[in-house]
């Protein structure tokens, strides 16, 4: 055993073999000193014909679920070695691995978030270009995209940081050149591993895809020209070939991602956007995927995660999702009837995953069952609306009527979590079946009649009638009475207290109700198989329903939240303007009063807001409501504003904060700088750019005349919408300098020698920056803020950054004549009317 054992060790040197002995899996030499300290287990030993005895440790089999979790979740892989025979005590068990568990091929819903995708990636990489392929096991779903040109490399980091994956598998080469980059070193991404070469060569990588799809070409994929899509989706398949040791049957296509009509989203959007989680915590409690859910279904609240973090660049498509929207949102009756309805749904996708892998148990057909049962009343409750996207998922649904029947008629409703012990076919489904479970169950009864018979007949009153796996039925009579054996009792067995006897009518017994038992635990188990079987065949039609309802799910969570929220319609157009009335921001208006705000950004006279007003006022918020606003509204999600218009964006970019040095061996000024070198590199006049305080990790000239080039640039080169929150004061200047800038002011009231926060935008720059107002609002001690408001005093009195000639007086009064132009006096209320003339007032006193 011992020797098989080293052969399968060496077939699997990277990974901890689990080896079945009985009730446990072994780990043996090294396998057993390392995991012993991983799992805290108790390290043994073991004589196997060498000079020292072998260090051992095991796990009970049934338990062993936590454990591979464990070890995976620590970066170890589990080859599971399984008895592949039963024991007859003559030959060597068979055995051999039967599954290799990763971090991406975790399959167990106990061990994975049911919400999220558990991805893994294979990443194909040469000298100018490369691609990447990843999919989800539990649910089927593959997808693959190709990268070119000189940004390839930040645009892969950039799709592994969305899409999140579990494990990620390369050529040596690869593993090499990304396993030195911060996001792996800091754990951000999963560490790349090399994986067989030759898996990636394009003449193997086809013959594994064309095989596995059971097709002549890869034309209908949209693959059949793209060598490195085809070499990355090639690899990965023969990786789960190797570890999963199944024909992978849910994985029934493969979806080629287009750069082209997908917004691009970099890992600091997702991050400063707080999309999925939230910055603090990592917990999805304060992110938009919080707000926005409201799904019934695991597999709804997976679909909903990828269209947040993949929103679309195609007018055509979003309004497809967008009319499905409307139709909820415009019926009560049908959004709170499917509202009722989903919440039966259980996860259809991944276990139709279960099906294609062949861990389907009888408690999980049950649940089908009950989901697709309730398919026809979802189909006909969506049977008045006109939307196309909701037709076209109606036509997806397939009808399961047989299949519900074939469950409900053949599967216990208590049945065991487990089919070890049988017990999970309904009585009378099978004739055969029942009769031998009869002969089985009544055996008991039998033997109790023959255990009160003996004690009568003997006298013994503590005689008993017993049963185990090594010698079957048997008679004990411990010592004290053992002399009062009747002459036709065979002794057995000899214990230490007591004698085991057998008769001739226990042996004939045995022999039947041992058939029994042993006859319906294999008939139940084939009749089982044809149902595994039957399921099997409907396998792409539960795969097409559970993506057709998980769509519905999301597109019903937008309406609901929409209704909720008071949420609009966005309209989509392919011009330059963006206009937003009474936007609000969807978490932060979530956690009490909001202040709604306007925003106008174009390509022309509005295309860059210089924002100014004191921390605290509420500058970061609204630049990043206007950038959520905007990317709910290419996910195809109502959006929170009383009107919005919304063109389409092609790229989203952030730079808030300084606390994302953390991935990065660089000081937090380097970091800025570095991510805005990004910006400048990649942004088009398509973009909407989210830039706050620029500069303020260098000194006050070096950062103001670096943010000033900044927006210089931003404005008359790329020309993309642009929200630019700072301190800096002086930047208010470049309106009426540059085309396309305009200076806007979060509003405060001074009271009291403090402030209170209006949370209004207005057009025009702040006077002041508050600052040390707001450092007496947090707390700072009186005799600290009063002796920096005359250090402030001095600083301004000697200021020789305040030029006072007339080219700044034409500028103020420029900049006058604008707010007083642009200002709507039939849309503002009495209080913003006399904020603005207030702060004019203020501007010409100055």
């Amino acid at each position: 055993m011992m020797q098989h054992y080293l052969e399968v060790k060496e077939q699997h040197k990277d990974c901890v073999v689990f080896y079945r002995l009985g009730d446990f899996y072994e780990m043996f030499f090294e396998d057993a000193k390392r995991v012993s300290e991983m799992l805290d287990l108790t390290l043994t030993g073991r004589d196997c014909g060498l000079a020292e005895r072998a260090p051992m440790c095991g796990i009970p089999f049934h338990a062993a679920d936590g454990y591979i979790q464990k070890l995976v979740s620590l970066g170890e892989k589990v080859a599971i070695c399984e008895q592949l025979t039963e024991p007859n005590g003559k030959e060597l068990v068979r055995r051999d691995v039967v599954k290799i568990v990763t971090a991406g091929t975790l399959d167990n819903e106990t061990l994975i978030d049911e919400k999220t995708n558990n991805f893994i990636c294979s990443v194909y990489l040469n000298a100018e270009n490369c691609a990447c392929a990843w999919a989800d096991i539990t649910t089927g779903e593959f997808f693959a995209r190709s990268f070119s040109g000189d940004k390839y490399f930040l645009e892969l980091t950039d799709l592994l940081v969305r899409i999140d994956p579990a494990e990620i598998i390369a050529t040596v080469q690869a593993s090499d050149i990304f396993n030195k980059i911060p996001l792996i070193i800091h754990g951000v991404l999963p560490k790349f591993s090399a994986y067989t070469e030759s898996e990636f060569s394009y003449s193997n990588a086809k013959q594994t895809l064309l095989k596995h799809f059971n097709v002549l070409s890869l034309a209908s994929f949209g693959i059949e020209n793209d060598k490195n899509v085809i070499s990355a989706s090639g690899s990965l398949i023969a990786y789960l070939y190797e570890t999963q040791k199944h024909a992978l049957s849910n994985i029934n296509s493969i979806t080629l991602e287009n750069s082209k009509d997908l917004m691009m989203l970099d890992i600091n959007a997702i991050r400063n956007l707080e999309l999925v989680k939230t910055n603090r915590d990592g917990k999805r409690y304060g992110s938009l995927l919080w707000v926005l859910d409201k799904t019934k279904t695991s597999m709804g609240a997976r679909k909903l995660q990828s269209w947040i973090l993949s929103p679309l660049c195609n007018k055509e498509q979003i309004e497809y999702r967008l009319n499905g929207v409307e139709s909820l949102f415009n019926n009560a009756l049908v959004r709170q009837g499917l509202v009722n309805t989903l919440t039966g749904v259980r996860d259809i996708g991944r276990i139709s995953g279960k099906i294609s892998n062949g861990n389907l148990m009888p408690r999980d057909c049950l649940a089908l069952a009950n989901s697709l049962e309730v398919l026809p009343n979802i189909t006909f409750q969506l049977l008045g609306t006109n939307a196309k996207i909701i037709n076209d998922i109606c036509d997806k649904i397939k009808d399961f009527s047989d299949i519900v029947k074939l469950i409900n008629s053949a599967i216990s409703e208590d049945c065991p979590p487990t089919m070890k012990d049988g017990g999970y076919i309904k009585k009378g489904y099978s004739a055969e079946l029942d009769e031998l479970k009869d002969l089985r169950d009544n055996s008991r009864g039998i033997i109790a009649t023959i255990e009160k018979r003996e004690r009568e007949r003997t006298g013994v009153k503590t005689l008993k009638v017993g049963y185990n796996k090594v010698f079957g039925y048997y008679i004990e009579l411990t010592n004290s009475v053992k002399d009062q054996a009747p002459y036709d009792y065979i002794r057995k067995q000899t214990l230490v207290g007591s004698e085991r006897y057998i008769t001739e009518e226990l042996k004939q017994l045995e022999e039947k109700v041992i058939t029994a038992e042993e006859k319906s635990l294999r008939l139940e188990s084939e009749i089982f198989k044809g149902i595994k079987e039957k399921l099997f065949a409907r396998l792409d039609d539960l795969l097409d329903t559970a993506d057709a309802v998980s769509d519905l799910d999301v597109l019903l969570s937008f309406a609901v939240v929409a209704k909720e929220n008071n949420f609009c319609r966005p309209s989509i157009n392919e011009g330059s303007a963006l206009n937003i009335t009474g936007g609000r921001h969807p978490v932060v208006e979530k956690m009490g009063q909001f202040v709604p705000n306007d925003c106008t950004l174009d390509g022309g006279e509005n295309r860059m807001m210089i924002i100014t007003g004191p921390n605290m006022a509420g500058k970061s918020t609204y630049m990043r409501q206007v950038a959520l606003i905007t990317l709910m509204a290419h996910i195809g999600c109502f959006v929170p504003a009383s009107k919005a218009d919304i063109p389409l964006t092609d790229k989203i970019f952030t730079r808030i904060g300084a606390s994302d040095n953390l991935i990065s061996d660089q000081s937090t000024f380097m970091v800025e700088m570095t991510e805005i070198a990004t910006i400048l590199a990649n942004a088009t006049k398509d973009s909407l750019i989210v830039l706050d305080e620029i500069g303020r990790g260098t000194s006050t000239f070096d950062g103001l005349s670096i943010a000033w080039a900044i927006v210089e640039y931003v404005t008359d080169v790329i020309k993309a919408k642009t929200m630019f929150a700072t301190h800096y004061h002086e930047l208010t200047e470049l309106e009426g300098r540059l085309e396309g800038v305009k200076n806007y002011k979060v509003t405060v009231k001074e009271y009291n020698g403090s402030i209170v926060f209006l949370r209004k935008i207005m057009r025009g720059g702040a006077n002041r920056s508050f600052g040390i107002e707001v450092s007496c609002l947090a707390g700072i001690r009186k005799e600290v803020t009063d002796r920096a408001k005359e250090i402030l005093r001095s600083l301004e009195k000697s200021d020789i950054t305040v030029r006072k000639d007339d080219k700044q007086e034409e500028r103020e009064y420029s900049e006058i004549e604008e707010i007083i132009k642009e200002t709507d006096i039939n849309n503002i209320s009495p209080m913003q009317a006399f904020a603005i003339l207030q702060d004019l007032k203020e501007k010409l006193e100055k």
